[in-house]
């Protein structure tokens, strides 16, 4: 916690400095933060400075020196700015293969992260030792008041945290033997862990320690940024599109 927090300090330090440098007077290329992209991935990352507008980006990378300014217009116009970045965000961006001044997509990691939910309803769990018939007169049986108590929504989602881990919200633990005489049943949920971005991905990766306690990636699913705004997010893995809305911590 120390070590984020130094490093959190040191990064708005290196804005305040190098964002408030005059171009005309070179600036110590000071590594910011170490991180490392992921196998394969072009992303460029570091923090917003000022004079971010809706088609520009001031951007110092995490490797230092200057400030950098990227031309977003295109991007605003193509809905691939994800995010308003305020000075001091951490943020990935996409440059183009064209125009080395131009980016693609932008993402505003700091907007991006917090926890993330949506409701989810439950359903009758069929059984295989009735038939439909009798399925259907049991149900009639069932008061309005039961039954609206037992399609209660539930909330499922996650917390994106900015070291890169996830901790899932909702139906998280193992199914028991009480759960299979439950007349409904809801959704399954992925356990996501761990989350990184690549080439302006999310990517989403179920994981597991091995016998020795080392981190090993079980299943893996890359979503695309629809929609990220301040109290909504929208992702979408393969063809389907899933809409969550932000979960405010209590202070």
């Amino acid at each position: 916690m120390k070590k984020n927090v130094y490093l959190v300090i040191l990064a708005l330090i290196a804005v305040i400095v190098g964002c408030g440098t005059s171009g005309n007077q070179p600036t110590e290329n000071t590594v910011i933060d170490e991180q490392q992209n992921q196998p394969g991935d072009s992303t460029l990352y570091g923090l917003a400075c000022d004079g971010c507008t809706d088609t520009i980006v001031v951007f110092l990378p995490y490797s230092g020196g200057d400030p950098d300014t990227f031309n977003i217009l295109n991007a605003s116009r193509q809905h691939m700015v994800f995010g308003h970045p305020q000075i001091g965000d951490r943020m990935a961006l996409v440059r183009s293969q064209q125009d080395s001044c131009v980016a693609d997509l932008v993402i505003d990691i700091d907007q991006l992260t917090g926890q993330w939910c949506y409701q989810v309803t439950p359903r009758l769990r069929e059984r295989a030792d009735i038939d439909e018939e009798t399925r259907q007169r049991l149900l009639a049986t069932i008061p309005d008041s039961v039954m609206k108590k037992l399609l209660q929504p539930h909330e499922q989602g996650f917390t994106l945290n900015g070291d890169g881990t996830v901790r899932p919200i909702g139906m998280t633990r193992r199914a028991t033997s009480s759960d299979e005489q439950s007349p409904v049943e809801y959704p399954s949920q992925k356990l996501y862990r761990e989350w990184h971005i690549l080439n302006g991905q999310l990517l989403l990766n179920e994981t597991r320690h091995d016998s020795l306690g080392n981190t090993q990636v079980v299943s893996s699913d890359t979503a695309q940024l629809v929609l990220l705004r301040r109290d909504s997010l929208v992702l979408r893995i393969g063809n389907t599109e899933q809409g969550y809305y932000r979960v405010r911590e209590e202070k």
